[in-house]
């Protein structure tokens, strides 16, 4: 009997839910467009730093910036080299879940 086992490595990195909150030190509340790039400049340190994976999730309402991730996921993955993009949340009731597998089927394809 063989083994047929494979093993995997962790996999260490960071998410965000896309949130435009206020900022607890200063008290300001960053543009929807200050915090997309700010998403994009973490997650290029996140590379930087080692990590595996940055997630980022789907809203479609306020607070929230990304009610399209696979497009700001393919952004990152266009300015990083190794990083593992993903989602951290995905509201399939609101989308056609087989579109949903075959966009970030595709962006795993372009990353």
């Amino acid at each position: 009997m063989s083994d047929t086992t494979t093993s995997q490595a962790m996999q260490f990195g960071l998410m965000s839910v896309s949130d435009v909150t206020q900022n607890p030190v200063t008290g300001e509340t960053p543009s929807e467009a200050q915090r997309i790039r700010d998403a994009v400049t973490i997650a290029k340190h996140a590379e930087d730093a080692g990590l595996d994976v940055f997630a980022i999730g789907e809203h479609h309402n306020p607070p929230f910036f990304s009610s399209s991730p696979t497009t700001t996921l393919a952004y990152i993955a266009a300015q990083t080299e190794r990083l593992i993009v993903s989602t951290s949340t995905t509201l399939i009731t609101t989308n056609d879940p087989v579109k949903i597998a075959e966009d970030y089927a595709m962006l795993q394809h372009l990353s």
